[in-house]
């Protein structure tokens, strides 16, 4: 589980919010001037289970402003150096490990995406190497979804041609940090229908879905009060039960990876923290009217049927593969599968 300090240790000079405007703004210049430094793992053990590593429905965004991160994964590693940036792709497991440089303690801002609703946090060293959350705030947008899309988009790019992508990855990195530059600047955090608390407890939900232990009373005993005062909170903030909440979640979660991922029923009910696939197949059908199965088997048929019809109709004709000739398209066939 994630913790909080009981007060945040952002320095005195500039608070957190002035901090996310620093930063995004430092980086968007480093964009401008090609001078931007990123890094991003390769999409590959989505959403398995590994000692040591988390791994999340969403994707993140880290920017390390001093000190440095240690990322591991089953299979790769690297170091996050001062002003460079980190995509972290959903479902990548990943571990984090942190240390200062010289005199320079580690301290990085990281972007989060739950429930429709934007996390910005500070993060600095709780010995020995572990990151800790030291000030979070929450900010919603319409723009939700185009900014989790950027880089799902620019993660998918990452590895497919890197010097002919090189561009895409920048300019989709300028959308979003542009846009999170505008958000910080603009948007009052403190103006929201619910509590901090039942953000904050909406945060931990989703950052803890594959734990099957998660419940009321960890959640109480994160943010520190009683489960009965937080489960009257909640529903009163909400309109909704914890543990219906963390029911939904789970389960648009597990029909995402359902539909998008090759991941096996099981392997998607213990991810989504279903320790009992047969529970799961059961609400899983409640919820669509199908099995789990079923519901992926119609899926792939309805997008093979979309990609079977007329790329473009005229209304004299109809054009497929983009109105090429034949032997044109089968030329760019071979190019792109190579």
């Amino acid at each position: 589980m994630i913790s909080f300090l009981p007060a945040p240790r952002v320095s005195a000079k500039v608070d957190a919010r002035r901090l996310f405007v620093e930063t995004f703004r430092r980086q968007v210049a480093l964009l401008e001037s090609g001078k931007a430094r990123i890094r991003i793992p390769e999409t590959r053990h989505l959403f398995e289970r590994h000692p040591d590593m988390a791994y999340h429905f969403k994707p993140e965004l880290f920017i390390q402003l001093s000190g440095e991160t240690l990322f591991s994964f089953p299979d790769q590693s690297f170091v996050l150096g001062p002003g460079e940036i980190c995509v972290m792709p959903k479902g990548v497991p990943h571990g984090e490990k942190v240390r200062p440089v010289g005199n320079k303690p580690f301290e990085n801002v990281v972007v989060c995406f739950y429930n429709e609703t934007i996390a910005m946090h500070v993060a600095h060293e709780a010995p020995p190497g572990h990151p800790i959350v030291d000030d979070i705030h929450f900010f919603t947008t319409d723009l939700y979804g185009e900014l989790v899309e950027y880089l799902n988009r620019a993660s998918e790019l990452r590895f497919h041609d890197r010097a002919a992508c090189a561009t895409a990855i920048k300019g989709l990195l300028l959308a979003e940090l542009s846009l999170l530059l505008a958000l910080a600047e603009e948007q009052d955090g403190s103006r929201y229908t619910e509590s901090e608390k039942i953000f904050r407890c909406q945060w931990l939900v989703r950052n803890n879905l594959q734990d099957a232990e998660l419940g009321v009373e960890s959640l109480a005993a994160e943010l520190r009060c009683s489960p009965s005062h937080l489960s009257k909170l909640f529903h009163r903030e909400t309109g909704e039960r914890i543990v219906g909440y963390i029911t939904r979640i789970r389960l648009a979660n597990a029909i995402d990876a359902v539909r998008h991922t090759p991941l096996s029923v099981k392997e998607i009910a213990v991810a989504c923290g279903f320790n009992d696939p047969n529970y799961f197949a059961r609400v899983f059908r409640k919820a669509t009217g199908r099995s789990p199965v079923q519901y992926r088997a119609e899926m792939h048929h309805l997008v093979s049927k979309i990609e079977r019809e007329a790329k473009v109709v005229y209304y004299d004709r109809e054009e497929h593969d983009f109105g090429l000739r034949p032997e044109v398209m089968a030329k760019a066939k071979v190019k792109l599968s190579s």
